[in-house]
This record gives structure tokens, C-alpha cells and sequence, in this order.
């Protein structure tokens, strides 16, 4: 039986080495991918996750189990990340023009379901257009699964303006969808008949 993320945390807390490698093991990867998005510079994602676990493993008699697991390290990631990269104090907002480059798993489904490499790459483009602001706000939300005040939380910002940024990410990838759908429909029909 696979434990829950809060029964993991909770012997964790209480010094399990074992759970706090289960741990590691199941956020790792999100926590890695969340990371080579902020920064394409490997070597600080690492020691960033590296950081945060051992800070984790350092202060656990001190901590509490976290509403979700998931939010609560990916912010952690973050804020790791943005001592790093700024070189100021944590609560310092990343620079405007920083890169977040989305490479989820959503993006994945969407290219798995169009079937075609032609298509794949149209999606990958229309994507990329996005600005780097909206593409993590669409990590958060459909690659990590947080929610919207987590989301605002983790990026230094008002719940609204997550909404907001999602909203208009999801409006401009629906007209850019749209777009390649109609200029795919020739080659999709053709490929039929």
C-alpha cells in the first residue's frame, strides 16, 4: 500500500530516514522540472533541491504537516531558487523578463492526443508564446495541480492576479489552438482521404 504524502511527512517529522526518502523520491521530479522551468541553469536547480531537503531534514522537529505537501515544497523550490538567482532576500520577486519555460506533462497529453509530429511542434510553438508568467502559472495549476491561492502564494502575487494570468493563458493558447487547427485541417484531411 502506497502512503499518503501526509502520513510520509508525519514519520518523516518523526525521523523516519525511509519516509523522508519515499519523500524525496516522489517530489523530487516536480520539483526538478518547476526548477529547469525558472532557470536553465542545471547545476543551481540541483543544489536548490539538495537545499531544500536537506534544510527539511535539518530543521524536521521543527515543522508541521503542511495542508499539501506538493505547494508547500514547491515554494520552498522557489524561494530557494530566488535567493540564488537574485541574490537578495527571499521575499524579493523574480526579475519580469526571467525565463519559465513550460515542458509539463499536460503539454505532453495535449501533443500525445494530436497524434501527429507536425501538430506536436505547431503546439510546442503556440505554447512558447505565451509569456513566461503565464506558462508557470499553467505549470502550477495543471502540471503540480495547485490551487489558485497556492499558485498566487508561491509567485509572490494576489490570488486575482493568478486567476487573471491563467485566464488570459488559457484565452490565448484557445485562439492560437485555433488557429493551428485551421491551418492543420488541409494536412489533417488530406491524411484521411
Amino acid at each position: 500500500m502506497v502512503a499518503s504524502e501526509r502520513e510520509l511527512w508525519s514519520n518523516f517529522m518523526q525521523g523516519s530516514e525511509a519516509d523522508f526518502t519515499l519523500l524525496y523520491h516522489r517530489f523530487a521530479p516536480v520539483l526538478l522540472r518547476y526548477g529547469n522551468r525558472v532557470t536553465k541553469d542545471r547545476e543551481m536547480v540541483k543544489d536548490s533541491l539538495q537545499q531544500v531537503f536537506f534544510t527539511l531534514w535539518k530543521s524536521k522537529a521543527n515543522l508541521s504537516t503542511p495542508a499539501n505537501v506538493t505547494y508547500y515544497l514547491l515554494k520552498a523550490m522557489r524561494s530557494e531558487l530566488l535567493k540564488k538567482l537574485s541574490r537578495q532576500p527571499v521575499h524579493e520577486a523574480l526579475p519580469e523578463d526571467y525565463c519559465f519555460e513550460l515542458e509539463a506533462s499536460y503539454e505532453e497529453d495535449l501533443i500525445t492526443e494530436q497524434g501527429s509530429e507536425h501538430t506536436k511542434k505547431r503546439l510546442s510553438a503556440v505554447l512558447e508564446k505565451l509569456p513566461s508568467r503565464q506558462r508557470e502559472v499553467v505549470f502550477l495549476k495543471y502540471y503540480a495541480n495547485l490551487k489558485y491561492e497556492e499558485i498566487a502564494s508561491i509567485m509572490g502575487i494576489a490570488q486575482e492576479s493568478a486567476y487573471k494570468l491563467n485566464y488570459k493563458a488559457l484565452d490565448k493558447l484557445q485562439h492560437l489552438l485555433k488557429r493551428v487547427l485551421v491551418c492543420a485541417l488541409p494536412v489533417l484531411f488530406a491524411s484521411i482521404f
